[in-house]
């Protein structure tokens, strides 16, 4: 089962676990959980907002970062990682220089567009396209939200 590290807001993780289902382990990184979880291998850490870290803290950030496979930033929150990172990062959002740009909100979807190509865990690879993503109707979710649920199956 692929573990996933995430920073975000308590309902926005509560949100992805219910997409996700039991497929998939999310576990939120705060500054009090960090300590305990530097010598956890995460498939992929989520930056969803940012977290203020005491310098200690980024260090243990940055050895929890540097283990795993994906990094995933909301581009359009501004957010601190630690510097001297060595693995794939994958931004998403409005901005026009995001690795997935978000094109067209609708009621019912929205369209992304894959800006370069993403290598996935299996070496396969994420071509540059634009695809539309269900948002579904009686629940209240981010477009954030349907991304991240996006981009971890895919990946």
């Amino acid at each position: 089962m692929p573990l996933i590290g995430i920073v975000a807001r308590k309902k926005d993780i509560k949100d992805i676990k219910r997409k996700l289902g039991e497929n998939y382990e999310l576990i939120e990184l705060t500054n009090e959980s960090i300590k305990n979880l530097k010598n956890i291998k995460f498939d992929e850490i989520i930056y969803n907002k940012d977290i203020n870290l005491t310098e200690e803290e980024y260090k243990f950030m940055r050895e929890i970062i540097n283990k795993t496979k994906y990094i995933l930033i909301n581009s359009d929150v501004k957010i601190k990682i630690p510097e001297n990172i060595l693995i794939k990062i994958i931004t998403f959002g409005f901005n026009s220089k995001s690795t997935i740009m978000i094109s067209s909100v609708k009621e019912n979807y929205i369209i992304i567009s894959v800006q370069r190509e993403i290598e996935k865990i299996n070496g396969d690879i994420i071509e540059n396209q634009e695809k539309k993503i269900e948002i579904e109707q009686n629940k209240k979710s981010s477009i954030y939200n349907e991304i991240i649920n996006f981009l971890i199956n895919e990946l």
